[in-house]
């Protein structure tokens, strides 16, 4: 007889990663939360009046019907229609007290205990907490971070099973800020149908778009309109969090479904926000422009200052939402352990991030900054990550500040030694030199102190318009993160990972094929012995020297000594520079060397290298995303690419 007790549920779920952050910040004197997902934005004084109009009429004192009030779902009806979608407001219609209720109530509906949840990784963290009330078991599916965190269609069939019965994701996805392209989910919507997956797709982002181009929703496709529940809200668009109003729609089976669970959690969602939501869809449209204006220029000041911290870390350039999710590379102490790292950010410079572990196994590595919030709160908490990273005192600004508590910088030597012994090192060398020999290609390097990621990327997508192109995994550019890029393998954390590694290793440097005729590598030298190392591993064919101004604690002789060394290995015909950058300008090889890329190139829409000028509408945010452009269409030039493709990559 087994007397082994039992664990209550309760004993399993936690409190949101997030609100937990923003518990711990409210203890902190003076902190600045860049954390939770709120904008800094009031709701409309149009839409207040409203409600206070309907509460002094004495129309909020009771219950409206368990789906919402008939007028609410008529409105919400109207605005669906202006998108192309048609929805009867009586029975395909459900208000909710927010979206999450509303995402809960569904997950109840279609779900059993034991049933299986397909999430992406990185996905927004208060899903867990939904999928464990169904009593499910969450199975993360990693997404495309090197394809601006696109689906990986096929890893998502590979996941599905008997017990798979749901597939829930963001879209624009939190925390990446990411548009999923609209082949991508044609395709995953195919999936689902074949497998029989119900469709839960959460769209509160879908008014926050920073480009030119409409909102793609799974919706849309007429064929999955049976399978597909899609849960909108009303907080982020109207700045109206605190109000928890929000809906789904779907088709009348669905829902009947759903307004069980909905009525049990909470009868009705609150009949003054009710009304609110009213008065938002009504009158809140010019609200909504504003919002979205404002929140854009947050996110380029965002970027520019994170083009500052391109030393620590990497990021994406968020689409949409209001968030951006930075990668934090493998120099930085506590990199691989996000939630120490994010409460260690709290405890000596006072800013509350959320780490990137909260948001699936993936989201490791990363933080996620919320730039929704007021612009002197993004000033003061990015002068205040820099001190953290960079021993900075914060820049003086009209407010107060905190010092920063260690003694020590947190970033150290980029060596790499520290990630694996000097035999695996030597190991990975060798292996890296046997793989490329047998498998010819071009190798472009990238070297320098900034920007090195964002250049990668850019040109990854233009050559590989033409070439198979590929690049750095995860901005890996140390001693030992080059080789394992070179392998297509990725550095090993976990037990298991690490046992089969050695398998892995051998079997990519003996068999392995290449598919790519261009790679595409960083090199992250700070001395020349930096240099050295990488050289022995793979000298590159061309070479081209990002920014290097970056932080004066940085040891810029030792530097721009690795990078000499590094260019004397090639012609002068094979190395690009940005001239614009102090440091490059004081190395003989640069004055030497054909081809320099200038700041004033793109201007205004219009881009020039040589001879050759062309149109460019392509969103350029930031320094580094400018200085990328240009590399990059000077390297697709030298390379002899097409100029339809390279017209078609900047117009795209």
């Amino acid at each position: 007889m087994s007397f082994q007790v039992k664990s209550s549920p309760s004993d399993q779920f936690e409190l949101s990663p997030i609100k937990a952050m923003e518990l711990a910040a409210s203890r902190v004197p003076d902190a600045v939360s860049l954390a939770q997902g709120i904008p800094s934005f009031r709701t409309p004084r149009r839409v207040i009046r409203f409600a206070q109009e309907k509460i002094a009429a004495g129309l909020c004192d009771k219950y409206s019907l368990t789906t919402g009030l008939t007028e609410l779902r008529e409105e919400i009806a109207l605005s669906l229609e202006a998108d192309g979608l048609s929805y009867d407001p009586d029975r395909e219609i459900l208000v909710t007290a927010g979206s999450i209720e509303g995402i809960t109530a569904t997950l109840l509906a279609f779900t059993s205990p034991g049933d299986e949840v397909l999430l992406p990784s990185p996905s927004y963290t208060s899903y867990l907490g939904a999928v464990s009330i169904a009593g499910c078991i969450p199975r993360y599916v990693e997404l495309d971070e090197e394809n601006n965190f696109d689906f990986q269609v096929e890893r998502i069939e590979r996941k599905i099973n008997k017990k798979t019965k749901l597939l829930l994701f963001c879209s624009p996805n939190n925390p990446t800020g990411t548009l999923f392209s609209r082949e991508k989910t044609e395709h995953l919507v195919q999936i689902c149908e074949r497998h029989d997956l119900t469709i839960l797709i959460d769209e509160v982002y879908k008014d926050f778009y920073y480009v030119d181009e409409p909102h793609f929703s799974a919706t849309q496709i007429p064929e999955a309109r049976e399978r597909i529940i899609r849960a909108c809200s009303f907080s982020k668009a109207y700045a109206m969090t605190g109000w928890r109003v929000g809906f789904v729609h779907a088709d009348k089976q669905r829902i009947s479904r759903i307004v069980k669970f909905h009525d049990a959690m909470v009868t009705c969602a609150p009949v003054p926000s009710q009304y609110a939501a009213i008065g938002a869809l009504r009158y809140g449209a010019d609200f909504l422009e504003e919002f979205r204006t404002e929140f854009k220029k947050r996110r380029n000041y965002c970027i520019t200052r994170l083009d500052e911290l391109s030393q620590v870390m990497d990021y994406q350039v968020p689409k949409a939402t209001y968030f951006v999710f930075p990668r934090i590379k493998d120099i930085v102490k506590y990199s691989e352990n996000s939630h120490r790292l994010a409460y260690d950010i709290l405890d000596k410079v006072g800013v509350a991030t959320v780490p990137g572990i909260a948001f699936g196994p993936s989201g490791e590595s990363h933080i996620r900054i919320n730039f929704g919030r007021e612009l002197e709160d993004l000033e003061r908490g990015f002068d205040r990550l820099e001190g953290y990273f960079f021993q900075r005192q914060p820049r003086q600004r009209q407010h107060k500040t905190i010092p920063v508590k260690n003694s020590r910088p947190a970033t150290p030597e980029p060596t790499g030694h520290t990630l694996m012994g000097k035999g695996a090192r030597l190991i990975l060398a060798l292996a890296s030199r046997h793989y490329l020999r047998q498998n010819k290609a071009l190798v472009i390097g990238i070297t320098g102190i900034k920007g090195k990621t964002t250049l990668k990327r850019t040109m990854v997508e233009l050559l590989s318009s033409v070439n198979k192109t590929r690049g750095t995994l995860l901005s890996y550019n140390t001693e030992v993160g080059l080789p394992l890029s070179i392998l297509c393998l990725k550095k090993p954390k976990t037990i298991p990972e690490k046992l089969f590694f050695p398998l892995s290793l051998a079997r990519q440097a003996i068999w392995g094929k290449e598919k790519a005729d261009i790679l595409i590598f960083e090199y992250g030298i700070r001395s020349q012995k930096d240099a050295e190392s990488l050289l022995d591993i793979a000298v590159p064919d061309w070479l081209i020297v990002s920014g290097i101004e970056a932080d004066p604690h940085l040891d810029y002789p030792a530097i721009t000594k690795g990078i000499e060394h590094i260019t004397a290995k090639l012609p002068p015909e094979r190395l690009l520079w940005i001239g614009d950058d102090p440091f490059t300008n004081t190395m003989a090889a640069a004055r030497h060397a054909p081809h320099v890329i200038l700041d004033n190139q793109l201007s205004q829409g219009i881009l020039r290298t040589g001879n050759t000028t062309y149109t460019c509408t392509r969103e350029a945010v930031g320094t580094h995303a400018a200085r990328a452009l240009i590399t990059a269409v000077t390297m697709a030039e030298l390379l002899n690419t097409p100029i339809e493709a390279i017209n078609h990559f900047l117009q795209s």
